[in-house]
């Protein structure tokens, strides 16, 4: 983008993408860069320029002509003197100067590209990299440096390099302004691009789109009469409308005041309610937004921090929705206790990022259930208004070409097979298959015309079978042969139960403009439109009372052999899910010539739980000896609580149908194995490998483990380990861990997770050798690429969700076959 162009244009101030509505701007533009480069040993690059006082990042103007990413990289080299890999965007800034000027301001977080060194500008008259304590001590020309490099040090949040359009310049989308609706140009912007994002994925997590946003815009007009903005007192008829007293109302209205400017505009007080709405996950993108609403509603003074009286507060909502008859002297107890949490020194006061910080390593919890309404904003009488009949729409797929393919039939039968080699039995089907790799057709095999000569197929020791099994039942053998294959033929009945919810997933992830007759309300992606959601939790049910006899009559410890597909954690990430499925089992796990297995964590964090669920479940019935699923740590009624999964099945289905389902699943969750050995050499689990304080340590351990395993926390100790525990790395490593672990054999306490054990690349090792096993796969963990390769090589971490919590990571998943361990990322985008 040109420095300093000049701009009368049509800014589009719609959503990505599609129709955008227009505001007439005109303005002049300066875009800057800055860049936050922090090397391996954690220490971060700082300059001093002769033109400044005080220490500052690299930065700089952007020339006519070159990009934000080329002018980043060639601010490191001239204020640096080195090369850099740009790793993303901390921060995108739009700030109207003046009448008719715009400075858009982009902070890239790098890292170095090599050791090259570059001869740096006249005007730098010193660099020097610097770790965060001594960052803290020096003279800086504005904080920024410090806070950047001290969100970074949290594990702070890094936005992709997609943010910024093709040719890295902010796409028009990103650099709209947000202006109260009165103001003209001269308006100051209210929201930073990244904060615009953060406010589409609350809005999108709440399910409000342009009809619910309507109806809340109309219902905000009518209360505010003339005025564009809410003062306190018509804040507070606003959420009476919603059964809120008026003395919540102030605490309320601090939460919704993102400005901080005493006054809600209609887009603040949308934004608030899609915070408290009970479909909005409190986890994923909305849960940062979700805990800054929480912590403004608790912060009565505003100085950014809870004293402990504030504190109490909130522990008090918390413990008063699980006991209501606590005591305040009870509440006062736990407050003291939950504070430990935050910080081992006596501290008076709790920080924002000290709070989001421990929100997100699950070590203050219960605060999913703070700050909710009882149903969706659009559903209360004050709200609603007369809405247009609903119109069910056909799930009608574009007719495709068809070839002929995957005709199956049968060679001529041995007879003389050895005891215990496996033998072939013919397929009683034959299908057809698109272009596209999708089935359009089935027929069967088994017709009065094709069993006259069926008998010809088998072989005499099937026949012998076959006939003994006539006898015992109506003595009729076609009889006997179609009762045989009716599974193999269910497999492909369109109207059982796993493929019609098959059918169903496919029609809530595509995109209708209309129906058939070009009537009706247009369906989004991933939304199940005009679906009638108890016939949807009637189907669940269904499919999760035949599935759980199928887990449970599985073993603790599968044994299965290559070629195998591993997939790590899923978490609710249906998208991600569907696009592993048209790259690796696109005709279906039947009819692919591989096994499947998940290692757990289908559920949380994500917003289709429920339909990876579903999903799932449908092709274990449809392919039981192909489509393998064990146990992780978020396949536990009590984490679901703490996290999103049950709210999520209360949010699709009403409280009713959403409990009963929530309890179905989780009943199929409980028969779930635990573990998983491929070729008797790779051994697959949720979380790490088993102490040797549980029988040994030994494979053969896992049988005790009960097939109906509610509370695995209380009812199996080895269940829990392996579904919790994790490997060290190698910078946890000082010198005195590595005395604990030489102590303890290799497992010490799971510092991270405040549960099971961390275990040693020695443990692993001994643990290996111990059951004459090569590899470990796992899962439990977020890798940036989807998988990570760890203590020398024997064990690998595989992660199938992309864009975890709105953060860059890939999705990946894992082959075993003829001796070979391959990692595969796919591209989800």
């Amino acid at each position: 983008m040109p420095e300093n162009a000049n701009r009368t244009k049509n800014t589009p101030a719609g959503s990505e993408g599609g129709k955008q509505s227009t505001v007439q701007c005109t303005f002049q533009t300066v875009n800057i860069v800055l860049i936050l480069v922090q090397q391996r040993d954690d220490t971060f690059l700082l300059v001093q320029r002769a033109d400044a006082t005080g220490w500052w990042l690299p930065a700089g103007r952007v020339h006519e002509g070159e990009t934000l990413q080329d002018a980043a990289i060639r601010k490191c080299r001239e204020d640096g003197g080195i090369n850099v890999n740009l790793k993303g965007v901390l921060r995108l800034e739009h700030t109207l100067v003046a009448n008719d000027q715009a400075r858009f301001r982009t902070i890239f977080y790098a890292q170095p590209a090599d050791t090259t060194e570059y001869p740096v500008s006249e005007v730098v008259v010193k660099k020097k990299w610097m770790k965060l304590s001594e960052i803290k001590m020096c003279a800086l020309r504005k904080p920024e440096p410090l806070q950047f490099a001290e969100y970074i040090s949290q594990d702070g949040q890094i936005y992709p390099l997609s943010l910024l359009a093709v040719e890295g310049t902010p796409p028009p989308q990103q650099c709209r302004m947000h202006m109260s609706r009165s103001c003209g140009c001269n308006a100051k912007i209210v929201y930073s691009s990244i904060q615009m994002k953060m406010h589409r994925y609350l809005l999108d997590a709440a399910h409000f789109g342009p009809r619910e946003q309507s109806l809340i815009m109309e219902y905000f007009d009518r209360v505010c009469g003339a005025q564009n903005t809410a003062s306190l007192e018509i804040f507070t008829q606003l959420m009476a409308g919603f059964g809120f007293p008026p003395d919540q109302a102030p605490d309320f209205f601090r939460a919704f005041d993102i400005k901080k400017d005493n006054e809600i505009t209609s887009q603040e007080f949308i934004l608030g309610l899609a915070a408290m709405d009970p479909n909005t996950p409190h986890g994923s993108s909305s849960a940062e937004m979700r805990c800054r609403y929480i912590f403004r509603y608790y912060d009565k003074n505003l100085d950014g921090k809870l004293d402990f009286t504030e504190f109490c507060h909130m522990v008090g909502d918390i413990q008063r929705l699980k006991n209501p008859d606590i005591s305040t002297e009870g509440i006062h107890e736990e407050a003291v206790q939950l504070a430990k949490v935050f910080s081992s020194e006596d501290k008076s006061s709790l920080y924002l990022t000290e709070f989001l910080t421990a929100v997100g390593m699950l070590k203050f919890r219960g605060t999913s259930s703070l700050f909710r309404l009882q149903k969706s904003a659009v559903k209360y009488d004050a709200v609603r208004s007369p809405q247009a009949p609903v119109t069910q729409k056909n799930d009608e797929e574009a007719k495709d070409m068809n070839v002929e393919g995957m005709t199956f039939s049968a060679n001529d039968v041995n007879d003389n097979v050895k005891p215990g080699d496996p033998q072939y039995e013919l397929a009683m089907h034959t299908v057809k298959v698109r272009r596209t790799g999708t089935i359009s057709d089935v027929a069967v095999l088994w017709d009065s015309d094709q069993v006259k000569n069926l008998a010809m197929t088998l072989s005499s020791a099937q026949l012998c079978r076959a006939n003994e099994e006539a006898k015992q039942k109506d003595g009729n053998l076609y009889n006997t042969l179609v009762i045989d294959r009716s599974h193999s033929v269910d497999t492909f009945n369109e109207h059982s139960n796993p493929n019609e919810m098959l059918s169903g997933l496919r029609y809530f992830e595509r995109h209708i403009k209309s129906d058939p007759n070009n009537q009706g309300i247009p369906k989004s992606a991933f939304s199940w439109g005009c679906v009638d959601p108890n016939l949807l939790g009637t189907c669940m049910l269904s499919i999760a009372e035949q599935v759980q006899k199928v887990f449970v009559t599985e073993p603790r410890l599968l044994n299965l052999t290559s070629p195998t597909y591993i997939l790590g954690d899923v978490h609710g990430n249906f998208h991600d899910l569907v696009a592993f499925e048209k790259v690796l089992w696109r005709m279906g796990p039947v009819l692919t010539p591989s096994n499947f297995l998940f290692l757990g964590d289908y559920v949380d964090r994500g917003d289709y739980g429920l339909e990876v669920v579903a999903y799932l479940f449908a092709q274990k019935l449809i392919a039981p000896q192909k489509f393998f699923l064990i146990r992780g740590n978020h396949e536990v009624r009590n984490i679901q609580q703490m996290f999103t999964f049950k709210s999520e099945c209360l949010s699709k289905f009403g409280d009713v149908m959403g409990e009963k389902v929530w309890e179905a699943v989780n009943k199929c969750f409980d028969a779930l194995p635990l573990a998983a050995v491929i070729d008797d050499k790779i051994f697959c689990v949720h979380g790490g490998i088993p102490s040797p304080e549980n029988g040994g340590g030994y494979l053969s351990v896992f049988e005790d483990i009960p097939h109906d395993l509610p509370n695995p926390e209380k009812e199996s100790r080895l269940a829990w380990e392996v579904m919790w525990s994790d490997p060290l790395r190698e910078d946890e490593l000082d010198t005195q861990t590595k005395e604990e672990v030489k102590d303890s054999g290799g497992f010490i306490a799971n510092h991270r997770r405040g549960t099971a054990y961390l275990f040693s690349r020695e443990a692993l090792e001994a643990f290996l050798k111990r059951n004459k096993l090569s590899h470990v796969i796992r899962a439990h963990e977020v890798k940036q690429a989807g998988f990570q390769v760890q203590q020398n090589g024997k064990l690998l971490t595989v992660f199938s969700s992309s864009g975890y919590c709105g953060g860059t990571n890939q999705a990946a998943c894992i082959l075993a076959d003829r001796n070979k361990i391959r990692t595969i990322r796919i591209d989800t985008s």
